[in-house]
Formats: structure tokens, sequence, C-alpha cells
């Protein structure tokens, strides 16, 4: 028997089944969403984990339709699942809206593309709609579709949709919003948050709060913005994160589900190179891979396994927070890209425009964007405290690739970054500080040096910097060595090579530091330590003992002079 296609790409449930492709059955989702005491559901979760399938699978199941549906889910988890589910089949009205493709630069562009989707849903429902609408109404129907929508018609477009269905079918009517927060993530990056958290705020509690028009209503997208950005009032929502327990398993693969898959390919005996690329998510307890890299490796198993997740969507906000803003510590950045953990606190109410500001924003925006699992996590007040970790080699891939790829652009290519490098090995001090303060100037913002914690900054920046060396060396940062604690220790994975020791200083003008004695204080630290002694007892053929010092976008550079390193 042939195996069946794959649905990649495709997220349409009538489509994905009326072609025959193959399905991994999530049906039961559709039974927990009606046996869900909750009347309003979000559900968020990392991109490319089957959001949009299992919404447009709900829509199919739920909405009135001439056509008969039943064959598609015969075969499936809902079908068994027993008459109060059965009930609800092709029997509501359904709104289902996709914010995916919102993306725009400007306001004015995001307006228009929003006008666009629920025109489009209206017009599916244009000939219900028709059937029992007053004269005022056909017109506020019409100016749903018309060009220039205004916000307010826009904000009171769902319920009024939902108060017409239920009018013109007697029953009561199922909003889905996919990707709802898609818009505001291209709203924050780009400047109109304020205007885009406005008119959502309105839509989604005209749509959900107090509707006696409302049967169901789901909503999913990648965060849970706070409650006091878009869902205020909403008492009636449930949110299910990937943290909790309900709904688990229905967004991405089990181990299972994998293992049939690739044997059903003939690949079963490439499980453990696909578990180690793009396993290692944890939902609610469960186990689970991510789907869309699985799907892409099996279709086309000759292209090896690789970063596919990573490749499918903007990484604006993740660099503007990981690599630009200088706001993870460069020891953790350090135990992350090395594959060990951290314990962080997260919070799973997110205020998408302070993310700047807290540490433990940029940890949460990782983790329920899908860069981090959390390994366990407990109460800590109103937040959580998370044992973070990056999930599987895809992810690693695509983090030191986000780094190199920064700091290439900010060099003018990867020659000039592997030149900063060949310097830093070889003690060449003149050509490493004359690259490391061009790349200060080219992609470090004053700003980000302003905080109360500078040095940090910094540390996060040469460490990111140093991924490039990871083949060959170790990047520990904040690590104990000698009889102190070092900044930042190269060291070779084979012995005979070099390593290098670099300790990090900013000068203090209101002590009256100068470059010169930062550098000499850095430069006596580094001597009367010893840090070397790490390096020396891994083997390394030759230490460079170096002190940086930084202040704004300068930088200088000088190593343990002749006779003081034992190296």
């Amino acid at each position: 028997m042939t195996a069946q296609r794959f649905a990649l790409g495709t997220s349409d449930f009538l489509q994905l089944r009326e072609a025959g492709l193959r399905y991994v059955d999530k049906s039961a989702f559709i039974t927990e969403i009606l046996r869900s005491e909750a009347q309003v559901l979000l559900l968020p979760r990392p991109r490319r984990f089957g959001k949009t399938l299992n919404l447009s699978t709900l829509a199919a199941y739920l909405e009135r339709t001439e056509q008969d549906r039943s064959a598609l889910f015969e075969d499936l988890a809902v079908w068994q699942a027993g008459d109060d589910v059965r009930a609800h089949f092709g029997r509501h009205p359904v709104l289902l809206l996709t914010f995916k493709d919102v993306k725009e630069r400007s306001w004015a562009d995001a307006l228009l593309a929003i006008r666009q989707v629920i025109a489009d849903e209206v017009r599916r429902h244009h000939e219900t709609l028709q059937l029992r609408l007053h004269p005022d109404e056909q017109a506020l129907l019409a100016e749903l579709t018309a060009p220039s929508t205004p916000p307010v018609a826009l904000a009171q477009s769902l319920r009024r949709l939902s108060q017409w269905l239920h009018r013109a079918t007697g029953e009561r009517v199922v909003i889905l919003v996919d990707e709802y927060d898609t818009p505001l993530h291209a709203a924050y990056h780009n400047g109109y948050y304020d205007d885009a958290v406005l008119l959502f705020r309105n839509l989604f509690s005209g749509a959900f709060k107090d509707n006696s028009h409302l049967f169901r209503g789901v909503m999913t997208g990648i965060l849970r913005i706070a409650k006091e950005s878009i869902f205020s009032g909403l008492n009636n929502l449930a949110v299910y994160s990937l943290l909790s327990t309900p709904f688990a398993s229905h967004f991405g693969f089990s181990p299972e589900e994998v293992a049939t898959l690739a044997a059903e390919r003939g690949l079963q005996g490439r499980m453990p190179e696909i578990e180690r690329w793009y396993n290692g998510y944890r939902f609610g307890g469960h186990t689970i891979y991510n789907p869309w890299s699985v799907l892409s490796f099996l279709a086309n198993p000759v292209d090896g396994l690789k970063p596919y997740w990573v490749q499918t969507s903007s990484d604006d906000i993740l660099r503007e927070l990981l690599v630009e803003g200088g706001r993870v510590d460069g020891g953790d950045l350090e135990t992350l890209l090395s594959g060990g953990a951290i314990t962080k606190p997260v919070d799973e109410h997110l205020v998408l425009r302070e993310v700047r500001a807290s540490s433990a924003s940029v940890w949460s925006f990782l983790l329920f964007s899908g860069y981090l699992r959390a390994n366990a996590a407990v109460p800590d007040g109103r937040r959580l405290l998370a044992e973070l970790q990056v999930p599987n080699r895809e992810v690693g891939v695509a983090l030191r690739g986000l780094f190199e790829d920064f700091f290439d652009r900010g060099l003018g290519g990867e020659d000039r970054t592997a030149q900063l490098c060949r310097a830093l090995l070889s003690g060449d001090v003149e050509t490493f500080e004359r690259l490391l303060e061009a790349l200060l100037l080219a992609s470090l913002s004053y700003h980000d040096v302003a905080g109360p914690r500078p040095e940090a900054v910094y540390q996060a920046f040469v460490v990111g910097l140093l991924v490039r060396l990871d083949a060959t060396h170790e990047v520990r940062s904040n690590r104990e060595a000698g009889h102190g604690r070092v900044d930042v220790l190269v060291s070779p994975r084979r012995p005979a090579e070099a390593g290098v020791v670099l300790e990090l200083k900013v000068i203090d003008a209101r002590r009256g530091e100068t470059a010169q004695s930062a550098l000499a204080s850095a430069l006596r630290q580094v001597r009367e330590r010893d840090y070397a002694a790490a390096l020396r007892e891994r083997g390394a053929g030759v230490v460079h003992q170096l002190g940086a010092v930084f202040d704004g976008k300068r930088a200088w550079v000088a190593a343990v002079g002749d006779g003081e390193d034992d190296a």
C-alpha cells in the first residue's frame, strides 16, 4: 500500500480529507472543547503546532451546511465520543476568522487587512444573513464589506454577526479566532500597538462578553497577551497554555504518532535522529514533537534533518530581545546554547509592550514561543519558577545561526567575523580590538548599555559573538576558574590548541576611571586570580589572557604582559 501524501502546508481540514491526504487524528480536540465547562477558551501554542488545522477541524464538525460531512469523520476518534458530542455535529453557525497573515508595517495597512478578514467571513454567510435582517441591519451588513469600514463597526462586527446568524438559524453561534495575536506582534514591532490593542479589545469583548448568541468561542495564538491589554472584562475566558494539562496532547505529535508516520515511510531506523532534532517539547506533562519539522523531513528525507520550523516566520522580536538588546545574561545564554538548563521566573500573562523591560518577560516569550521548554515549573508568587532548556537540536542550531547572522551583518560578512575570531585565538590584540569596536559601532545601541547592568549587556554580546567557535572551543561565562569567576573563558575542545581568558569591564567615569586604569585593573584581576589555571588543566597549548574595557561603543583590549603569562 502506498503511503498517503502529507498535508504539508495544508491547514484546511475539508481540503485535506477530500484530497485523501494523511491526517494525524486530533479530532479528540473537538470532544474536549464540547465537554469543557468553559464557554470561551484561549489555547496558546507555538506556531506550526497544528492550531489552524485544529480550528478548521472543529469548524467542519460543528458548522451547519447542506453538505453531508459524515464520511469525513466516521473513521476519527470524535465519531466514537458519544451522543453528547454527536448532538452538535453540523448544528451551529460558525464564524471562523484567521489573523495569521495580518503582519502589516503600518496601522493603516493593518486596518485594511483586518477589514478584509471580516468581510470575507461576512460574504461566506451572506445568503444566510439575508434571511431575517431588518432594513437598518442591511445597511450595517453592507458596511462590513465596504473598503472603508470604520474601526467602531469592525469592533462590533462579531457581536452583530452572531446575533443575526442566531436569529436566522435558531442556533447559537460558534466563534473561532485563529492566531489572534499575530497582528499584535506586528503592531508591537512596528509602533502601532496601542491602536491594535484598542480595536481587538473591543472586538473580543463584543464577541465573547455577555453574548447571549454565543455557544462556544475558541481562540488560538502564540502568547496570552495579559488580561489588562486585550481580555479586560472577559470573566468567562479559560486559558490553557502549554503548561496546562487540558488540551495538552492535541497540538504537536506524540512519540507514538511520529513512530507510526516514520514507519509508513520506511524511515523507522531514523527515529533516534528525528528525536534529537525535533523532540524535546513538554506540553502539560506530555512529550511532544514539532509536527511541521517532522512532516517536512519525512516528506523529503533526501534533504536531511535541518531546522525547518525556524524558517517559517520572522525572527524580528526574538533577535531584538536575545541578540540586540543584551537582555539575557551572558552566563545564562552560554548555558542554554551549550545544552544546559537554567531556572528563571516566567509569567503566563505576558504584557507584550513590557517585554523589553523585564527579563522574566523575555524568558516567558522564549518559552511560550517554542524556543525553550520547561522541564518543571512551580508556583512562585504571581509567577512560575521554571527550569528552562533549549528543546532540541533544531532550535539550538537556529539560535546559533541567529547570533552568527547578526554579527556577520554587523561586521560586513562572515569573513570579517572569522577574522575577529582568529585574532582572538592567536592573541592578535590590535586586530581583535579594531574589529570588536567596529562591531559595537554597527550593532549596539547606546540605549542598551544605559541600564543598571551594562556589564551584562557587553558580556552577552561577547558570548553571542563567540558562538561561531562552538565546533572547536567551549565558550563559558561567569564560571569558576583559578581563584575566582571569570567573565568569559574560551576553552579548546582538543589539547594543545589555544585558549583565551577574557575579563570585561565598563569604565566608571564617576570614580574618575579611564580606559587605561580600567584595563590595568582587569589585567591585574586576571593575573592575581589565575584564571588561566582552568585552561592549563584542559591542556591548552597557549593561553591568551586579555582584558577588554568598554565605554558606550568604544572598546579597548590589552593582554597580560610577557613574563606574566605562565601559559
